[in-house]
């Protein structure tokens, strides 16, 4: 074999690494298995003669390419990071149907929008011809803002000036959007189209003037028409606002001035990554690993398609990318579609990701570590911060060293989580040249595992035979009970509970299989009471049962265990939990059942050996995937149960079905497993990123699909057939006024009231002074408010309507037990936004500014949160903030998917939450553009539960003017 100098080694060492790149594999580290790829595969594709492996690692690791440690291999490779936004790529309502909304309306130039309109006010606003707009209250960018006070007219003058050399005529000026506290006035009636002259140096004063009941924003777009021979007419428009506020709505404003996000152009740069310091772990992992989890890289070729678009050299990988995701699923594209779903969320969370980049950050040390508050520098976007989790990792470079090439980045591995403050392991090299007030570039990451154990999950699903199960066609009537079920109920309100008691029968039975098992679960039905009773009566009836019961968070799942050990013995349930989890947020009630390892103060992944003692295994649907790995035999779980399961994408769920269930077959399993999922595809689904993934399928739960799409599972005039569906209808949360429009709107006017036998705390509020009319517990405060964004924050808030919030919520706890307000603690209530801007600032005012409140003993237990973070809790109160008050992003927020506006899912599930009270404060009038929102804003009215800024509804306005012109005929 001829010699290579190392020059000629090097160049082959970077084609093997392109190679790797290529084939999806470059985060491959094992040496051994380097060289396996490199002498069976790489070396294969040509005749020419090339280096040994050794030698191409001895030349790139000696040009300082790789670093070599042990049987680990690390590439450090010039790389520039780039990122595929699927909101800002090329595309035209032909190549794509994303542009046509899901009810088939037309929608605007995308999510571009913004910035297109931002350029024509731009052009709008700009003088021409010598003519300027003036006021005293100008506020730049076209804006003119000034203060007043409820109850106190206020007038202010705006000027049009002639500031050129020639005449200008003024043909009239239009106040457009007008609130209706605001008038227009000026002497020569231009507003009426009466034209006026304005020579060089002249001015026509127009007086504007505000008179308001209640604090707010009160606003209209004024439009100025000119001519001037020989020119074309042109125009200028001012943005005219009237405010009144609080000190507080003042105290909670802008804190710096809006800056629009722009993704930062990546340099082409080395970059030397100096690994950091794993934490400890004792973790004693006996479960076998004997199906293998890989790493399921997206192709380079389908980034490079999302970035180019169809037009271009990408256009074949393109074409079949929408083939494919406009294929409907079925078991011949499973795999196929769910990996390119799966990859499509993946290339978006990569952009994602990069909006919490930090700059300019300090640490603080920690003996052996560096400390972070991910607080500082952080954009308030989407919801809370990176998650972090022990394990987890993020890099930091030197400020001071952004622009340097080679780049030495360095890898801090996460040890723990306080609230905000992370504790992170970085190399000594860090440690030493650490000086306090050291600025730091970070750069976080997420973790790739749960989309791998979802990969995986799709690849197995049909070589496991799953096609009877994920898309089930009949049943094969055989019972798995012998005789008639005749159960002793562990939860005896079971017993009057029609629907209830049907469901558990029929889950015992397993009648539907192999098809699953549904429970529809609207809100407040008890849906998780039902699937823990059914998981109680097969573990009573079948003495060889073993069941797996699991859930996408871990709340959902800790919930199922604690209601299981109830009346099933701990030792016979085993919660098997992620080792990334802190164990001070386990509940202390089922800590004995967990696998917490006392002695060692760590986790413990016991072996298949010892599972099997264990009838019912209790796990997240992520951490399933660890028992997938361990290959427990064929038929070992007969019961797989998923609680929950509307919140997780298809691939989650059936990480705990593939490789742990084996569905039934009448000749080659009769007495094969059942499924059963638990959920209501009326509440809000998973949490996803990608657009384009939300909108092929993946934003659909295994649950929603097939009640969707599977004959089996759709209502007929009879409802739903029992023998593979229950909808449950007996409501045990709201109250009746509070339920009566979700009801309307998603559940067919089925849901009934159920009657306590007590107290019933749904009546506690009938009577409150606050309430527009007693025996209606709704109020919807209208307020006319300001959409506002600060700093480097896309995320938008509403300081009016947090005023009218801290007026209720000091109603509720400065009085309770007083007069007709009944005892509430802060615990009881909840404040839903769906801004996580709005929900900071929320709890601003009650934590920090507000000292009524800041002084009460348990202020810190009322939750203020997402629509997200309160799905599946319930609150004695709920307040809700609405946010939008101006309809210029409306558009922008249908095509996002932000907010409450058409999305119907977040509105059933905020006013869902509520038990006794619901307070909606809102912009009445942009509410009303929706159609769920339009009725819940008519009921209100009709109820007598409105109060707040003065609104018609426009079908009233028009039957009140007809009234008027009837009136006006007859006399």
């Amino acid at each position: 074999m001829p010699q290579f100098s190392l020059a000629e080694a090097s160049l082959w060492g970077d084609q093997f690494v392109q190679f790797l790149r290529d084939t999806g594999r470059e985060q491959t580290s094992r040496r051994e298995t380097l060289r396996t790829i490199y002498n069976q595969e790489f070396r294969g594709r040509t005749d020419t003669k090339t280096p040994r492996f050794s030698s191409i690692l001895y030349a790139l690791k000696t040009t300082q390419q790789v670093q070599v440690r042990g049987e680990v291999v690390k590439f450090k490779v010039k790389r520039r990071v780039v990122v595929a936004d699927q909101y800002r790529r090329p595309r035209t309502n032909a190549q794509m149907s994303m542009s046509t909304s899901a009810s088939g309306q037309q929608l605007s130039s995308t999510p571009q929008m913004p910035q297109i309109y931002a350029k024509q006010w731009a052009e709008l606003i700009r003088g021409k011809h010598g003519i300027e707009i003036v006021s005293d209250y100008d506020q730049g960018n076209g804006n003119i803002r000034f203060p007043v006070v409820p109850g106190e007219p206020r007038t202010v003058t705006v000027l049009v000036q002639n500031c050129g050399a020639e005449v200008v005529t003024l043909q009239r000026f239009q106040p457009r959007q007008q609130s209706q506290e605001l008038s227009f006035t000026d002497e020569q009636g231009a507003m009426q189209g009466q034209s006026l002259l304005l020579h060089p140096g002249g001015m026509y004063p127009i007086q504007v003037r505000c008179l308001t009941t209640c604090n707010g924003h009160f606003s209209a777009v004024v439009l100025f028409e000119f001519t001037k021979e020989p020119d074309e007419p042109f125009s200028i428009s001012r943005y005219v606002a009237a405010i009144a506020e609080s000190q507080l709505a003042k105290d909670l404003g802008p804190s710096a001035p809006f800056q629009p996000y722009e993704a930062s152009l990546q340099r082409l740069v080395t970059v030397i990554t100096e690994d950091g310091i794993p934490p400890d772990s004792s973790l004693k992992n006996k479960l076998e690993r004997e199906i293998p989890l890989g790493t399921y890289q997206y192709p380079k070729s389908l980034k490079d398609a999302i970035l180019l678009g169809p037009n271009t050299s990408a256009s074949s990988s393109w074409a079949a990318m929408r083939s494919l995701l406009e294929a409907p699923l079925q078991a011949e594209n499973y795999h196929q579609k769910f990996q390119l779903l799966l990859h499509l969320e993946e290339i978006q969370l990569e952009v994602d990701i990069r909006r919490y980049d930090m700059q300019d950050v300090t640490m603080v040390q920690d003996r052996a570590l560096l400390v972070l508050d991910v607080r500082r520098g952080v954009p308030g976007v989407a919801e809370n911060r990176p998650s972090l989790l022990r394990g987890d990792h993020l890099f930091a470079h030197l400020s001071s060293e952004r622009d340097h090439s080679p780049l030495v980045r360095y890898k801090g591995y996460v040890h723990s989580v306080e609230l905000e403050k992370v504790r992170l392991g970085f190399s000594s090299k860090l440690q030493k040249k650490f000086v306090n007030n050291l600025k730091f570039d970070v750069t976080f990451t997420f973790s790739r595992l749960p989309l791998q154990v979802q990969h995986r999950a799709a690849v197995l699903a049909m070589r496991r035979g799953l096609s009877s199960l994920l898309f089930p066609s009949a049943s094969c009537h055989k019972s798995l009970f012998p005789g008639p079920f005749q159960p002793r109920w562990f939860n005896r309100k079971l017993e009057t509970n029609e629907e209830q008691c049907r469901a558990v029968t029929h889950i015992v039975t397993g009648m539907s299989r192999p098809a699953p098992y549904l429970i529809f679960g609207p809100p407040g039905t008890g849906k998780t009471v039902t699937m823990v009773e059914a998981i109680k009566q097969v573990w009573t009836c079948f003495k060889d049962a073993r069941i797996l019961a699991c859930a996408p968070s871990n709340s959902a799942t800790d919930l199922l265990c604690q209601c299981l050990i109830k009346d099933i013995a701990p030792q016979n349930v085993y919660r098997l939990i992620a080792s990334s989890r802190s164990y001070r947020e386990v509940p202390a009630d089922i800590m004995p059942c967990c696998n917490w390892d006392d002695e060692q103060s760590s986790y413990v992944y016991p072996s298949k050996e010892h599972l099997r003692h264990y009838r019912i295994i209790i796990t997240t649907l992520v951490t399933a995937g660890r028992l997938v790995s361990a290959n427990f035999p064929p038929g070992f779980f007969s019961h797989v149960f998923i609680d929950e399961c509307g919140h997780a994408v298809e691939p989650e769920s059936v990480v705990a079905i593939a490789g742990l269930l084996a569905p039934m077959d009448q000749e080659t399993n009769p007495n094969g497993g059942q499924l059963v999922l638990a959920g209501d595809p009326k509440q809000l689904g998973p949490v996803l990123t990608s657009p384009l993934a939300i909108q092929h399928g993946l934003g659909t739960s295994l649950l929603e699909r097939l009640m969707l799409h599977n004959p089996l599972y759709k209502r007929s005039s009879g409802g739903y057939d029992p023998q593979f569906i229950t909808k449950l209808l007996w409501n045990y949360r709201s109250h009746e006024a509070i339920l009566r429009i979700p009801n309307e709107l998603f559940y067919d006017n089925e849901l009934k009231v159920c009657k306590s036998d007590g107290l019933d705390i749904r009546n506690l509020f009938c009577t409150w002074e606050e309430l527009p009319k007693k025996g209606f517990p709704i109020i919807f405060h209208g307020v006319c408010g300001e959409d506002q964004r600060e700093a480097k924050s896309p995320s938008f808030f509403n300081t009016a309507e947090i005023e009218v919030l801290v007026h209720y919520l000091k109603k509720l706890l400065q009085s309770r037990g007083k007069g007709s307000c009944p005892t509430v603690s802060p615990k009881e209530i909840g404040i839903i936004s769906p801004y996580r801007k709005q929900v900071e600032k929320i709890r601003k005012a009650i934590t920090s500014l507000d000292l009524d409140l800041q002084k009460l003993p348990d202020i810190s237990q009322l939750k203020v949160g997402s629509v997200e973070e309160f799905q599946g809790q319930e609150r004695h109160v709920i307040l809700i903030s609405t946010v939008r008050s101006c309809s210029t992003y409306l558009q922008f927020d249908q095509t996002f998917r932000l907010g409450f506006l058409k999305n119907p899912k977040r509105l059933n599930v905020a006013i869902t939450r509520a038990k006794a009270l619901l307070i909606v404060v809102g912009n009445p009038t942009v509410l009303s553009k929706d159609h769920h929102w339009h009725r819940f804003l008519r009921y209100c009215k009709e109820e007598g539960g409105y109060t707040g800024y003065p609104y018609e509804d426009e079908s009233t306005a028009v039957d009140r003017i007809a009234d008027d012109i009837h009136a006006l005929q007859l006399n």
